[in-house]
């Protein structure tokens, strides 16, 4: 009986252990706005990506993403950002209006993580864990570089 009572013991650190060692969730980066702006970008109508992504989006790097830019290869610590907004269009113009998710890539130990918030929520979560590794993951394994689609052109 004892014996039972020191497996158990044991199983229960064990789980435990293993909990307080997993990454945390991403958190939502703050003022990411202030970071280098990589570009920006309409998806309208008839593109494949439209129902979830349509309207303007920005993307935006923090100063670690930027080495992976210019050397192809991003280092740990690198997050990206994909800002979508709805828009509104007028005569010969396309404005931003409400945001509709920010998604952010982090590159962590195992490669990159995937998160997107809601609107201008930064606690309300649409898409992680392993719905991130389905959807997102899957689709940036298709990039030739390092996971990464975007490009930065220094101006």
């Amino acid at each position: 009986m004892k014996l039972l009572g020191i497996i158990a013991l044991a199983a229960v650190a064990t789980v435990a252990t293993a909990r307080s060692t997993q990454e945390p969730e991403i958190a939502y980066p703050a003022n990411f706005r202030k970071w280098q702006h990589i570009s920006s970008g309409y998806i309208g109508e008839g593109n494949p990506g439209f129902p979830r992504y349509g309207g303007i989006h920005y993307i935006y790097a923090n100063d670690r993403a930027m080495t992976g830019y210019r050397t192809g290869t991003f280092p740990l610590g690198s997050v990206l950002v994909f800002d979508v907004h709805d828009v509104k269009t007028g005569p010969g113009t396309i404005d931003p209006t409400t945001r509709k998710l920010v998604d952010v890539m982090e590159k962590r130990h195992g490669g990159w993580r995937f998160v997107e918030f809601d609107g201008d929520s930064r606690t309300k979560i649409s898409v992680t864990g392993d719905q991130a590794v389905k959807v997102c993951a899957a689709c940036h394994e298709t990039a030739k570089r390092d996971h990464v689609f975007s490009n930065f052109v220094d101006p």
